[in-house]
C-alpha cells in the first residue's frame, strides 16, 4: 500500500489520519457482509490517550476503495459532531441529537469540537484521487 499526504502509516502500521490531535484509523476485515458490502473496522485514538473503535462502516453494495471508506468514516463522524453542536446550541444534551450516536461518547465530543478540520480533510480527500494505492 502506498500513501500521499494528508494520509500517514499510524502506530498499529495502518493507513490513517491525523486530525485536532487525534488519529484515525480503518482496516479491511477480511469477511464482506451479507449484502456483499466490505466491512471496516475504524480506531480513534484521541488526544487523551484513550481508544475507540467499532467494526460497523460498511460500504456500498460490490465494495469500495480504502480511500472512500476514509471519506464515509470522516462524513460520519463530521455528522456526529454537527448533531452534537445543533443540540448543545438548542440548550439539549449534546448526545441527545439525530447522529450524535454514531460513536462513543467521548468521539462525538471529539468531533464537535473538530467539524470544520473533519470536512476540510473530507473535503481535499474527495477532490484528490490516488491519495492510497491499494
Amino acid at each position: 500500500m502506498q500513501l500521499k499526504s494528508p494520509f500517514l502509516i499510524t502506530s498499529r502500521l495502518m493507513a490513517g489520519l491525523e486530525i485536532g490531535g487525534a488519529t484515525l484509523q480503518l482496516e479491511r476485515l477480511p469477511h464482506r457482509d451479507d449484502e456483499n458490502r466490505d466491512v471496516f473496522k475504524w480506531t480513534v485514538d484521541l488526544p487523551d490517550g484513550t481508544e475507540h473503535n467499532g467494526a460497523d462502516l460498511r460500504s456500498g453494495y460490490g465494495g469500495c476503495s480504502m480511500q472512500e471508506a476514509f471519506e464515509s468514516l470522516l462524513s460520519f463522524l463530521n455528522a456526529a459532531g454537527e448533531s452534537f453542536n445543533y443540540a448543545e446550541r438548542h440548550g439539549e444534551d449534546g448526545m441527545s441529537g439525530e447522529n450524535s450516536d454514531c460513536f462513543p461518547f467521548a468521539v462525538t465530543q471529539w468531533a464537535s469540537g473538530h467539524t470544520d478540520l473533519i470536512d476540510m480533510t473530507a473535503m481535499e480527500l474527495q477532490e484528490t484521487e490516488g491519495l492510497i494505492v491499494e
